[in-house]
């Protein structure tokens, strides 16, 4: 190529300068990017806070919720159904008691005739004779000794001292001065019962008086360690209250010397007339105990939204007595209470029935408050139901004033037949059903009116209040005194 014409050949030379940054359209992006995190977040939180709500509601702060279950109504062993005889084409043997006196010869003779009354006559198959089969009881007569009094004794003693390692003293403690500006101590005692443990705190039943703020509880244990202690929840009806004591404030001697009370079955007929002991202060005085008999279960103090059965004994004691009632297996089938003394007989040693207590002993130790809608009510038994044509359900007694129920329109003389979606037969299907519900919540009440000579169906929305709340009566009123 000719270096003349080379110029004409130059390739054009180019430079690629970089976009500049457009500054507004990455803050856009920035923005947007951050607008969607935000909304990420807040979704995944909604989706975590409704799934694992009850959950973090039920487990607090590393807190095991107790759970104690329902006692049914116990059968007698006189009541309970008979097998039915097996099916073996024969005729089922009768069996007669016969008492003997002891005679060797006339015992003979009675067999003897026996015997011969059980040959088959004459004309009369074998195989069709009805057999008998004769027991004698033979009774002996036996005294027993000093000592085998005094071993029946160690016996029970051994069963209260186990029962007693669940019982302990809580002495409340309140600063006061007197009219010459003088401090003192007020302090006051009563027995409790340890009934649960969450995995944080010891729980203990008590009936205490009415709580101060500046009240100070003390809790002594049956090895005699004494430690601070808290008023976790309290029932205002029943004057119940659950006291709590860290765990970690309790030392390994103590702890080995101390267990949760056996929490028994008081309902059923078979209750009257069982062998119980008093334990705590049935006398007034920490540590005394006393031995007797059950005699009844079926008086009832109605409350607000429940009944209470208390479980009387034969037990003379203190108008002041606190404690428990159990059986002599052990088993807490009572909590002592003055206020379920009867009016003629207030040194007779009673308490509310274990049965009746144990959802509320859940609730409390759970921390729950409960709900409150102020219906007095009793069970419409089928006899009612055919005889006077009632509906199955709550029937209602009377409302208290300025109560959620009577604010919802509820009255005296209907028959609760429904609470939200589960039907109501009685008085402790409706109590049950109650504790499912916490303040605050709303739920419908389905009830049966009578109005113009005939039941009608009608509901009500009804607001759930708190148990502890300004109401008409805080004690109830014994149905049965």
């Amino acid at each position: 190529m000719d270096e003349n014409n080379s110029s004409e050949y130059q390739f054009i030379k180019e430079t690629i300068k970089e976009r500049p940054l457009n500054k507004k359209k990455i803050l856009t992006r920035v923005i947007m990017v951050l607008i969607c995190a935000l909304l990420f977040g807040a979704v995944s939180a909604g989706v975590f806070i409704l799934t694992v709500r009850q959950y973090l509601t039920e487990r607090g702060d590393g807190i095991d919720p107790v759970n104690i279950p329902m006692d049914e109504e116990m059968v007698s062993a006189d009541e309970e159904p008979e097998e039915p005889a097996e099916e073996s084409g024969e005729e089922p043997v009768k069996e007669e008691e016969t008492g003997v006196s002891g005679n060797t010869a006339e015992t003979d003779e009675a067999a003897s005739e026996e015997s011969t009354a059980e040959t088959p006559s004459e004309g009369v198959s074998a195989d069709k004779t009805e057999k008998k089969i004769v027991s004698y009881n033979i009774t002996e007569h036996v005294s027993l000794s000093v000592e085998d009094y005094k071993s029946l004794y160690r016996t029970l003693k051994g069963v209260a001292t186990e029962v007693g390692r669940s019982v302990v003293s809580v002495t409340t403690v309140v600063n006061d001065t007197d009219w010459f500006d003088n401090s003192y101590e007020d302090s006051n005692t009563v027995s409790g019962l340890i009934v649960a443990n969450n995995g944080k705190d010891l729980l203990i039943l008590a009936e205490m008086p009415a709580t101060d703020e500046d009240m100070e509880l003390k809790v002594t244990f049956a090895d005699g360690a004494t430690l601070p202690g808290d008023v976790k929840q309290d029932d205002p009806e029943t004057g119940l209250s659950i006291i709590s004591v860290p765990l970690e404030s309790i030392s390994e001697e103590t702890a080995k010397e101390i267990k949760e009370a056996e929490l028994g079955n008081s309902r059923g007929s078979n209750i009257v007339g069982l062998p119980v002991m008093a334990l705590g202060a049935p006398l007034g005085i920490q540590g005394s105990q006393c031995f007797g008999r059950t005699t009844g279960n079926q008086r009832e103090i109605s409350f607000p939204d429940k009944n209470i059965h208390v479980l009387s004994t034969d037990i003379y004691g203190s108008e002041n007595a606190t404690g428990v009632i159990t059986d002599y297996d052990g088993n807490v089938i009572g909590i002592i209470s003055g206020d379920t003394a009867m009016d003629d007989m207030p040194n007779l040693i009673s308490g509310y029935a274990i049965s009746d207590l144990k959802g509320m002993i859940e609730r409390l130790s759970n921390g729950s408050s409960g709900c409150y809608l102020g219906i007095y009510g009793t069970d419409v038994t089928p006899e009612i139901n055919e005889k006077e044509g009632v509906p199955l359900g709550l029937y209602v007694t009377r409302v208290a004033l300025d109560s959620p129920a009577m604010s919802g329109g509820i009255q005296s003389g209907d028959v609760i037949t429904r609470l939200g979606t589960a039907d109501i037969s009685s008085l402790s299907d409706y109590t049950e059903q109650l504790m499912k519900y916490q303040p605050g919540d709303e739920a419908v009440i389905t009830v049966q009116r009578y109005s113009q000579g005939e039941y009608q169906e009608m509901t009500f929305e009804i607001d759930f209040g708190k148990t502890g709340e300004v109401r008409e009566e805080l004690k109830g009123a014994d149905t049965n005194r």
